[in-house]
């Protein structure tokens, strides 16, 4: 338990790697060489070709798991055993919904299938044509991964999470749903919110506090057993995947709170003991 609390001392507040600036620069780097050679449309074309080699229930597994209530709902695990990160992700996701809000109310944008001919590409799922920019699923994606790099620095977090980042961001191109350039300013977009999200969570104490803690567990446990009832997303096949994200993540939680509380009793008992001694 010693342990324990001197670990979560030492990672509330982590040190930013340089290594963590670099996504957002290649991602610039990317998105304005596109916009210069005004190449969006065949850069789509081949991205969306390659998604063939996959097929459609992949892809629709894929892009479940950057949807914004799935993620959501991923922080439940995490608020007993890690309220910094718990906390850091909540803000992100607040900071996500008024950054991808704010840009979809304001400027209307087109998807692929509102330009181009739906016998040239690949589409999955809903035929959308508006509200294109940026991709939701690839912001939300990226600032999940940009917080758990932030707070974890062994390989194995890091590599998977950003890994998945980037099959979330390509599987909205491989379904036809945005064009590179929507996916590329929603990973730039969401890894920046990871780093704001951050560095806002760590002033804001209250959001690690045992009284917040109870506060979000009964808010995102609610949106869990929504989750598991009700299928948000377009996709049938996508159910039975939402169902297992949100029970296994309300059974985790519970397991952790109920160890929690045992712990707590056998360490009253403990310090109990030797004044029963003397």
């Amino acid at each position: 338990m010693q342990y324990y609390a001197e670990s979560m001392t030492s990672s509330s507040v982590p040190r930013i790697d340089k290594w963590f600036f670099l996504p957002p620069i290649i991602c610039a780097v990317l998105l304005l060489a596109i916009q210069f050679t005004g190449r969006d449309v065949q850069v789509f074309l081949w991205l969306n070709q390659q998604g063939r080699l996959a097929g459609d229930t992949l892809w629709i597994s894929v892009t479940t798991l950057g949807d914004g209530l799935v993620l959501f709902v991923l922080i439940l695990p995490l608020i007993k055993r890690r309220p910094d990160v718990a906390w850091s992700l909540i803000v992100a996701w607040l900071l996500i919904a008024l950054f991808i809000k704010g840009i979809k109310t304001s400027i209307v944008t087109y998807r692929p299938l509102s330009i181009i001919d739906p016998t040239q590409f690949r589409l999955v799922g809903a035929p959308y044509r508006y509200n294109s920019f940026p991709s939701g699923h690839a912001t939300s994606a990226a600032a999940f991964a940009g917080t758990l790099c932030i707070f974890f620095r062994q390989r194995w977090v890091r590599v998977p999470a950003i890994g998945l980042m980037l099959l979330v961001a390509f599987s909205r191109i491989a379904m036809g749903l945005h064009w590179a350039t929507d996916v590329l300013v929603g990973l730039l977009g969401g890894w920046v919110l990871a780093l704001l999200a951050y560095l806002l969570s760590s002033r804001l104490t209250f959001g690690r506090s045992r009284v917040a803690q109870v506060i979000f567990g009964v808010v995102i446990g609610g949106a869990a057993i929504r989750m598991f009832l009700i299928n948000h997303t377009d996709y049938p096949q996508a159910f039975r995947l939402l169902q297992t994200i949100a029970l296994g993540s309300i059974v985790f939680t519970i397991c952790e709170f109920a160890l929690a509380r045992r712990n707590a009793k056998y360490l009253q008992a403990d310090k109990a003991a030797p004044q029963a001694e003397h």
